[in-house]
């Protein structure tokens, strides 16, 4: 069962910027990319890095892991680098490319909702 849980307010999360909250024991970022809001795990899936200390490339949306450079789309959570340089038959470097997680978001006038599904992401 799915439900949306309040995680901050519109005017806490600034325009083109990130605010890391935590929410069910979990550490996610909220993202404003014009008034359009996205939540995403605060950690990198590589290797845990801290997103929030990463750089948000704001006119693309995307961020960047401070740790080893991976990058991310925070609307779709798709690794976008290094997957765009590494050779199509070396898949076993797959592994390395996990998608960020991310999460549905509502805005309902000033509270921004993010959905959780129990103990599974979406």
């Amino acid at each position: 069962m799915s439900e949306f849980v309040k995680v901050a307010k519109v005017s806490e999360v600034l325009p083109d910027s990130l605010l890391a909250v935590e929410i069910n024991g979990q550490r996610l970022l909220l993202v404003n990319l014009g008034q359009e809001f996205y939540a995403i795990d605060a950690r990198c899936p590589h290797r845990n890095g801290p997103l929030e200390k990463g750089h948000l490339y704001e006119n693309e949306g995307i961020i960047e892991c401070p740790w080893h450079y991976y990058r991310y789309d925070v609307r779709t959570g798709k690794n976008l680098y290094p997957r765009n340089v590494y050779p199509a038959d070396l898949t076993y470097l797959e592994r390395d490319l996990k998608p960020l997680q991310h999460y549905r978001v509502r805005v309902e006038g000033d509270e921004i909702l993010v959905e959780f599904h129990g103990d599974r992401k979406e």
